[in-house]
């Protein structure tokens, strides 16, 4: 049980990632994080040369699975924090650990399904633009602005 432990441990970072990203309720006013997406979806459709018709597609496919995300990714955090609990308490945290494991595997199930949704909606080439977007670690934009100013000093 100690590998699912360092699995879980392992799957951490990426599992705040995506649990970060959650929003606030849709049906609610819109917030920056609704501005947020619909720049990713504007970014996206620059990138890839979507038609109108493939960007509402992919945000009514994200829309679709965005509750049961949210769910999961909120039973993740709490699963996460029980077997932290335990550890910490020197109880028997390796079903804490377990659970945690499950839950993210379910989100990896959900993020799958996703995809495959929005790879039904592209073409040949714009999966092929959308994987290797992917592999470069998403946007790939984002770094220039958050890095750091180069040292001026000699």
């Amino acid at each position: 049980m100690k590998r699912v432990y360092k699995s879980a441990l392992a799957a951490l970072p990426l599992a705040l990632a995506i649990a970060t990203g959650a929003v606030a309720d849709s049906s609610a006013a819109p917030t920056p994080a609704d501005a947020h997406e619909a720049g990713k979806g504007q970014w996206l459709q620059k990138k890839l040369g979507l038609s109108n018709d493939q960007v509402q597609a992919i945000e009514a496919a994200k829309a679709a699975n965005r509750d049961a995300r949210r769910q999961l990714q909120s039973q993740f955090r709490q699963a996460m924090a029980d077997a932290r609990q335990a550890a910490l308490n020197g109880d028997d945290a390796e079903s804490k650990n377990a659970a945690a494991a499950k839950l993210f595997g379910q989100i990896l199930d959900l993020r799958a399904k996703e995809l495959q949704q929005i790879g039904a909606l592209l073409t040949p080439d714009q999966r092929a633009t959308f994987a290797a977007l992917k592999e470069r670690g998403g946007h790939g934009h984002w770094r220039h602005r958050h890095q750091s100013p180069p040292d001026t000093e000699g």
